[in-house]
């Protein structure tokens, strides 16, 4: 009987193991400037930037975990929001139900967009795939108190994220059916800037939390990210800096260690787990 007991215990214990393996998502990051160079703190040199994070299961038959934030730099990349045009983060702008009017209110403040594939599911069936490919429309965001949506400073500014899907589901992850979604999704993610050290050179980090209302679009439902692409323009005014006025770009790049620039993203699951995964690019 003892022996009977220790075997049926092994037996969970690897159904659990198996479980968890089965759970752990796997990353990828990707992206790069253009045009290339290092840049300086005093010369700032304006860059597109192009951005794009992958994030499956181990098992292919899994969607995968949802992630909850996300932490998002580039080296010796900072950022000049104060310099544009922005939009509110409110109903009145980039969170107005209806995306004609926020294309039309926030039209000047769009810097850049994309689009992102995810599998939408019940959460307590993680073999099911409900597709979506979702519109994306970065906004440069007004600083302001949006309450329980987040705060954006006037010292480092931030960006609304607009996503937006309707139902229904495309038949497969393509561009082509960008804006369709199992589960409805039309919402703005305030993302404010942080200034932080990247392999010891300062840098614009974007952070933000996922609202639950596209986490968890449902009841019983969530939504999990396989692949974001999103670029931002070149986009250049005149900013006084030591003395002089210099051409600087929403991104600028003023400075990178060596000859290759570090892109990095920091993933957090719901659990509260950090994953953190780095691209190196050319400068």
């Amino acid at each position: 009987m003892r022996k009977f007991f220790i075997a049926a215990v092994a037996a969970v214990m690897v159904l659990a193991v198996a479980a968890v393996a089965y759970a752990a998502n796997v990353y990828t990051v990707d992206g790069g400037t253009k045009p290339r160079g290092k840049g300086t703190a005093t010369k700032p040199m304006p860059v597109s930037l192009d951005f794009d994070f992958g994030v499956k299961d181990e098992n292919p038959d899994f969607r995968g975990t949802p992630i909850e934030k996300y932490f998002i730099a580039a080296e010796g990349l900072v950022t000049y929001p104060e310099l544009f045009p922005n939009c509110s983060g409110g109903t009145d702008g980039a969170n107005n139900p209806d995306l004609a009017t926020v294309k039309r209110t926030c039209k000047k403040a769009r810097v850049g967009g994309g689009y992102i594939f995810a599998y939408g599911g019940a959460t307590n069936t993680p073999t099911q795939k409900l597709n979506c490919v979702l519109e994306l429309n970065l906004y440069n965001l007004k600083p302001g108190n949006y309450g329980a949506r987040g705060k954006i400073t006037k010292k480092n500014g931030g960006l609304a994220i607009r996503v937006d899907g309707v139902p229904p589901a495309p038949p497969a992850l393509d561009k082509q059916y960008m804006g369709e979604c199992a589960l409805p999704q039309n919402e703005a993610i305030l993302a404010p800037y942080k200034t932080v050290k990247v392999k010891g050179v300062t840098s614009d980090e974007l952070q933000f939390t996922v609202p639950q209302s596209l986490l968890h679009p449902a009841t019983g439902a969530e939504t999990v990210v396989q692949f974001n692409n999103s670029s931002i323009k070149k986009l250049t005014a005149t900013k006084r800096i030591k003395g002089k006025n210099r051409k600087v770009g929403f991104y600028s790049a003023v400075g990178c260690k060596g000859n290759q620039r570090s892109i990095q993203v920091t993933f957090i699951d719901e659990a509260g787990d950090r994953v953190p995964k780095t691209k190196n690019k050319p400068c």
